[in-house]
């Protein structure tokens, strides 16, 4: 069971917002075009929804490691350091998730405090604040697994 969690976490949760989103936006269309009537919340949800699975986006990219990077010096180096330098490049990368996820927390924190909720929906906007925060922690989760498979993999060179 934590396997397929591990394996399909961030593409479940993308595949719903998605859906979401994409159903909301139909629904808008039709009661716009078609009944003549607008509602009035159906836009908010789909951006919120959008949000997500942006910063959900970046986790998933980092667990199948689908990000753009440039490879021209490290596809020259012997394959040992190659991932040496890969597990240098997962470390810079966590410092900036780590970053992320405690500025997003403190201003999480802060908007929650303020108690600003959405004008629509009326939901509080910590929960979208709270996206980098979460994003960034399964970012964080991911890049401690690549680091991980890095080290099984010079373990087996050598």
């Amino acid at each position: 069971m934590l396997k397929l969690i591990d394996d399909h976490f961030e593409e479940a949760l993308l595949v719903l917002l998605l859906s979401v989103m994409s159903i909301l936006i139909g629904a808008q269309v039709f009661m716009r075009y078609v009944m003549l009537n607008s509602l009035t919340w159906s836009e908010e949800l789909a951006r919120y929804c959008f949000i997500w699975a942006t910063y959900l986006g970046v986790s998933y990219g980092v667990k199948r490691k689908a990000h753009i990077c440039v490879t021209a010096l490290s596809e020259r180096l012997p394959t040992h350091a190659r991932h040496w330098l890969h597990i240098f490049a997962y470390l810079v990368f966590g410092v900036f998730a780590f970053l992320v996820m405690k500025e997003g927390w403190a201003l999480t924190m802060k908007i929650f405090h303020f108690g600003q909720k959405s004008s629509s929906l009326g939901i509080y906007m910590g929960w979208i604040y709270l996206a980098p925060t979460v994003s960034f922690g399964l970012v964080a989760l991911r890049l401690l697994q690549a680091i991980g498979q890095e080290y099984r993999a010079i373990g087996q060179e050598g």
